[in-house]
Order: C-alpha cells, then sequence, then structure tokens
C-alpha cells in the first residue's frame, strides 16, 4: 500500500512481517526455519561505563610523560657514574663539558630519529626498525650484536653488585662468614631481586622502580658533594691547584672519549619507551594536550570509538595511538621526555664528576673507580655504596629488555610466533638471561677492558654509526618523498657518521697497539 503525504510518496508496510513500518522484516512472527539472525546494530557507545573504564584503565596501564623520563634517565644513567672523577682527570675539565654537550647533543638527534622511525614503521625495538628498513638478514645480525652488547652490562651490574655487597657485609658480618661471600651474594641478589624484576614485559610496570634508582643516585651525589666539599675545605679553597683544563695527550683524550660517549644511551630502550607512552600525558599535567586542555576519559576514549565500532565486529584489535594525531603527541611528548633524561644524566655524571675531581685532581688520575677513593669505613660512603647497588638493580631490568627483544627475534627466526606462547618464551628467555649473568660474574670478575673495547666498536656502530646512516642515506625500497631530512638533520647525520667512526678507530688504535 502506498500514500502521499507531504508530497512525498511513501510505502507503508502493513503486513505482519513487518514491526512498526520499519523496512526490515521482524523475524520473529516468520516461522522458524525463515529466521534470520537480525544484524549488528553500530551505536556510538559514548555512555558505554565500561568502555570509559576500558579507556581509562588502558591509559593507566602505560608510560606518564614523567614515567618515560625516569625509565629513559634510568637506562642512561647506573655504574658508568663511578668513572666520572676518571673522566675530568684525562679528559680535563673544560674539554670533558664541551665533550659532554655535543656528544649529548649527537645522541638526542639519533634518538629523535630511532622515535621517529618506530612510530612511522609501527614497531617497536631497534631491531625491527632495521628489518624494516634494511631486511630480515641484516636485523638478525644487529639482534646479535645488541644481545652481546647488553648481556655484557648485565654481567658487570652483577659484578658490581657482588663486589660492593661483599665489602659492606664483610665489614659488619666478619669476612669469615657465609653471607659476606662474594658468590652469595651474586646469586641471593640476582635470584630474589633482579630476576623478579626482569619478570616484568613493559616499562611502565618499572616507572616507580626507576623513581627509586634516580632517587638512590641522588643520595651518592649528596654524598660525593659532602666530601669533595670538606676536601676542598681541608686545602684551603684553592680548588683549582693541580687541575688540568685539557688532556694531557692522546691516550688520556681516549680513556674519557668512550665513557662519555655511551654516558647517554637509552638508544636500545627509546623505541619500546615511545611505543608505551601515552599520548595525552603531558608534563604540565593540565595541557600541552591539542587545544590545550588535558582530555577526559570520555574523549580520549571517543579518539578510539570509530575503530571500537567498525573493526569490533571483525575482531580488531584497538590501539589508543594509532591515529595521525596521537602519533604527533607522542613525537612532541617523547622530545621533552629525551632532553630531560639527558640533563637529568648530565647534572649527575657532571655535578659527581667535577666536585670529586677538584677537591683532589691527582687521585682520580689512577683510580677509575669512585667508591675506590673513599675508605671502607666512610660510613657516609657505605650507605653510598649501597644507594649505587639499589640503582644498579633498578637499572637492571630496564637494560634486560633490549637483551631478552634481541633474542626472543632470534629465536623467532627459527619458530613462527603462532607455534608458542609469547608470555612462555618471555618468561624461559628472561631466566636464560638472569642465570647466564649471574654465571658470568662468579666465574669473571674483570671485565673492565673487555667491555671499554667492545663499547668503543660495537657501541660505536649501534649509537651513532647506524643512525648517522640512516639520517644520510635512503634505505633501498623507501620513496625519495618520504623523510625527507633537512639540512639540519643531514649535518647531524654526517656528524654522527664522523663520530662514530673516529670512536670506533680511535678505540681500536688505542687498546691494540
Amino acid at each position: 500500500m502506498q500514500r502521499v503525504e507531504n508530497g512525498l510518496r511513501s510505502r507503508q508496510n502493513s503486513t505482519e512481517e513487518y514491526a512498526m513500518g520499519s523496512p526490515v522484516k521482524d523475524t520473529a512472527v516468520l516461522p522458524p526455519a525463515q529466521r534470520v539472525p537480525p544484524m549488528p546494530v553500530l551505536t556510538s557507545m559514548k555512555d558505554d561505563p565500561d568502555r570509559l573504564a576500558g579507556a581509562a584503565a588502558q591509559e593507566q596501564s602505560r608510560l606518564s610523560a614523567w614515567g618515560a623520563t625516569f625509565v629513559c634517565s634510568n637506562a642512561c644513567i647506573g655504574a658508568g657514574v663511578l668513572a666520572f672523577p676518571n673522566v675530568f682527570a684525562n679528559g680535563g675539565l673544560i674539554t670533558t663539558f664541551v665533550l659532554m654537550f655535543l656528544i649529548a647533543s649527537l645522541e638526542y638527534l639519533s634518538l629523535d630519529l630511532l622515535v621517529k622511525e618506530s612510530q612511522i614503521l609501527g614497531v617497536k625495538t631497534y631491531q625491527q626498525v632495521v628489518q624494516k628498513l634494511y631486511g630480515s638478514g641484516l636485523s638478525v645480525f644487529f639482534s646479535c650484536i645488541i644481545f652481546s652488547y647488553m648481556f655484557g652490562a648485565l654481567s658487570a651490574y652483577l659484578i658490581i653488585i657482588g663486589d660492593v655487597l661483599t665489602d659492606v657485609a664483610s665489614r659488619h658480618i666478619g669476612e669469615d662468614s657465609v653471607y659476606a661471600s662474594y658468590s652469595f651474594a651474586v646469586i641471593v641478589w640476582g635470584g630474589a631481586l633482579l630476576l623478579p624484576l626482569s619478570l616484568k614485559r613493559n616499562f611502565s610496570d618499572l616507572q616507580f622502580v626507576s623513581f627509586i634508582s634516580i632517587s638512590s643516585l641522588g643520595y651518592l651525589l649528596v654524598a660525593v658533594c659532602i666530601r669533595s666539599l670538606q676536601g676542598m675545605a681541608d686545602k684551603g679553597w684553592h680548588v683549582l691547584e693541580g687541575v688540568n683544563y685539557f688532556p694531557r695527550d692522546f691516550s688520556s683524550l681516549m680513556n674519557a672519549v668512550p665513557v662519555i660517549g655511551f654516558a647517554f644511551v637509552c638508544h636500545l630502550q627509546i623505541c619500546e619507551i615511545a611505543r608505551e607512552l601515552n599520548p595525552y600525558s603531558s608534563f604540565c599535567g593540565g595541557g600541552c594536550c591539542g587545544s590545550g586542555g588535558r582530555p577526559s576519559a570520555r574523549e580520549r576514549s571517543d579518539s578510539v570509538a570509530g575503530a571500537n565500532e567498525t573493526t569490533g565486529l571483525l575482531g580488531g584489535a584497538v590501539v589508543i595511538n594509532a591515529d595521525g594525531k596521537s602519533i604527533r603527541r607522542v613525537r612532541q611528548t617523547m622530545s621533552g621526555v629525551m632532553a630531560g633524561a639527558l640533563c637529568v644524566c648530565g647534572v649527575f655524571y657532571g655535578t659527581i664528576g667535577s666536585v670529586a675531581y677538584l677537591s683532589s685532581p691527582q687521585k682520580w688520575v689512577k683510580i677509575s673507580d669512585l667508591l675506590q677513593g673513599y675508605g671502607v669505613t666512610d660510613s657516609l660512603m657505605e650507605v653510598g655504596r649501597v644507594a649505587l647497588v639499589m640503582n644498579i638493580s633498578c637499572s637492571f631490568p630496564i637494560n634486560l629488555g633490549p637483551a631478552r627483544s634481541a633474542l626472543v627475534d632470534i629465536f623467532h627466526r627459527f619458530v613462527p610466533k603462532e607455534r608458542v606462547n609469547d608470555g612462555v618464551v618471555s618468561a624461559v628467555t628472561t631466566i636464560l638471561i638472569v642465570s647466564g649473568a649471574i654465571t658470568v660474574a662468579l666465574s669473571v670478575r674483570s671485565l673492565g677492558v673487555v667491555f671499554k673495547i667492545i663499547g668503543g666498536t660495537v657501541g660505536a656502530l649501534l649509537i651513532f654509526l647506524l643512525p648517522g646512516l640512516m639520517i644520510t642515506s635512503r634505505p633501498r625500497g623507501v620513496p625519495r618523498g618520504r623523510g625527507k631530512r633537512s639540512k639540519l638533520e643531514m649535518a647531524g647525520g654526517v656528524g654522527l657518521l664522523f663520530f662514530g667512526a673516529a670512536l670506533f678507530v680511535c678505540t681500536v688504535v688505542s687498546y691494540f697497539t
């Protein structure tokens, strides 16, 4: 039946097969054999409390801007701070500060590059960036290098922990006690504390741990300043007496440059930190997001509403920073995260190294370990030793992450991801890495020269040469229009290549001739 209303012809569905004049048949009145399940109706879900709560929980489980800064700082700073009085003694007061600024600037450029490439390519690790740009063969090679580099660092951490805890326990318990033995300290500390922390798979779970790490190092900074000021007072505040402003010779310079070069390194973690960063987080709490106001839980959930409504029917997963605006926010926030982390590290390195050096310039020429410059009966510095152990322990799981992801990537070259449980593989890999680091720490007590060589060669390749190559060259298969570099970026890329090559060559010449 048809009728005309307001000049428009319409069709009135008057049969019982139609419900309330709807063009869709009411299948409830049809025989059972002819009934068809109704089509899903897309709703806005803007007032769905479960969805709002889910969006809020998803945001809380991600890294905040300050949390990312602490994680970055924790990845950069650690046991290397012990060598900075010796760095100032070898490199000279002025030269060391200049090199710190220049190297930190170069490393900021390479960090920014890795964040941009990982966001564009949709990956979360350094080796996955390499795979997308240069192929799987080179990716496996770099995974092996990354694992070796980080595993060596983890073993060194355990050696330092064992040495410090043994000295402290020997003073208070007695050298003959089993609890004061080096092996007891390494095994118990590694198994009871480091392994549980290392089983955490996300950096967002280690935000508070990273804050504890930086706070612990803050105590060491205060303790060193107190002892250094006392030393300056004892010599009548003649702080510049005997101070070298520039390196004495090439050998002295080469003892300083590798340590500075790897004092600001968090390149192997930066892609995953950017991936986990909450795009709506900011340093100022209330603003800095888009139009200037911090979005509510409903506004944050609305950014993924379209994906929920359309891809949810197909089983698609929702990624909070999948849209272009969120990616842009992540890059902007990561710029502040990286700058803040580098500044935090610069303050710790520069303050501890310079004040200790100024108090006793000659003492640090041959002493490469800060704690060895103070007596074992110094209670203030003994607490500083314990604080350092806490700092290294909190840094351990941050630095284990890249080693684990590299080893898992190598494993998946032989066993497809679909055939194994990702959580089980991660847990087993973590246990193997921690057990291996404990074994190395129990077998080898001195790795200083080896790590300097690895740092000046493998580290130069990972931190300077490859990022410089990414900037100055266009990988095969990448369109010319994509990722076009400015003149300033190209100059920075050339600087990375030059410094990385110089560091590599000078390290080889210095240690093998």
